[in-house]
């Protein structure tokens, strides 16, 4: 099975926007605890910039992973490689979500807290992504 660059760039996008609503939803909450004025300016940042950094560094990460075939069976893939895919895309991701957001904040507290949560909710929602893909058969060349 081969994966049309296409499908890759739809599927970052569609990931995208459900990255970027966790990340300012996590965001505005974080920063908004922490500290003694409510602000929303913040985690719109992070989240618009988001955007940008991770579109690149999930089509660039799905690219990749296109290169391996393992867990690939005939027109789908087994429930390990998404699991394993979404390892890997959240250790990426995570890191860039940490720098956008110190960037951004300034503050270590709130960069490492932002990643952190980010890594439990993201981990699952990249997986239920990754499921959800692999129902739709667009994009694909057997």
């Amino acid at each position: 099975m081969i994966v049309t660059k296409k499908r890759s760039f739809i599927k970052a996008i569609s990931w995208r926007v459900i990255g970027s609503i966790d990340t300012f939803i996590l965001s505005l909450i974080i920063i908004n605890f922490f500290s003694e004025n409510f602000t929303y300016d913040l985690a719109f940042y992070i989240a618009t910039l988001e955007v940008v950094t991770k579109t690149i560094i999930y089509y660039l990460h799905e690219r990749l992973w296109n290169r391996f075939n393992i867990g690939r069976i005939k027109k789908q893939v087994n429930r390990l490689r998404s699991f394993v895919k979404a390892i890997t895309w959240r250790m990426a991701a995570s890191l860039d979500t940490f720098f956008i957001s110190y960037i951004i904040t300034g503050r270590f507290d709130w960069a490492t807290s932002i990643a952190f949560f980010e890594i439990i909710t993201k981990a699952i929602l990249y997986y239920l992504h990754e499921r959800g893909w692999n129902k739709i058969d667009w994009g694909r060349i057997y």
